[in-house]
């Protein structure tokens, strides 16, 4: 066995956890006059795709997030305006969440300031794009099967 392999420039996982790190400091400076989280653009930009809303549920199952993390997320962001949260199903324990008008004039606007972001990944085309973004699929659907399949197993001594 090479040490190479434990070289932080050749460990994949470190690759995508720097990478992560890098995006994720890029996008609070970019948010940060709108004092949005990364969390909370996330959230606008999908309530934004159906105009009849999307539940809390569904919202949580698409962002791997659950509802204690959502639910405080959702209220800010409904405090604000830019979102609106309505019990609209006959059963009262599903909550719709809808962007409001203020929320989607924020995304406009946002959509100007991150093109900077889009030039920083540095892809030379939309397909590297795309083939990137199925790669990541890939290897979350990957890790989430392994940490399903190990969760309750006991450490070895």
């Amino acid at each position: 066995m090479s040490n190479d392999q434990y070289n932080l420039d050749s460990m994949v996982c470190f690759a995508i956890y720097s990478a992560s790190n890098a995006v994720a400091k890029a996008h609070k400076a970019v948010l940060a006059p709108w004092e949005l989280t990364y969390t909370q653009y996330i959230v606008l930009l999908e309530t934004e795709v159906s105009a009849d809303g999307v539940t809390v549920g569904e919202l949580g199952a698409r962002m791997n997030l659950d509802s204690g993390t959502l639910s405080p997320l959702l209220r800010r962001l409904d405090v604000r305006g830019l979102v609106s949260r309505d019990r609209t199903s006959a059963d009262e324990r599903v909550v719709t969440v809808k962007v409001t008008d203020a929320g989607a004039a924020m995304l406009r606007e946002l959509r100007g300031s991150l093109k900077d972001l889009r030039g920083a990944y540095g892809f030379e085309s939309q397909d590297q794009a795309n083939q990137l973004v199925a790669e990541l699929h890939r290897i979350t659907e990957g890790m989430r099967h392994l940490a399903a399949s190990t969760t309750g197993s006991t450490h070895p001594s």
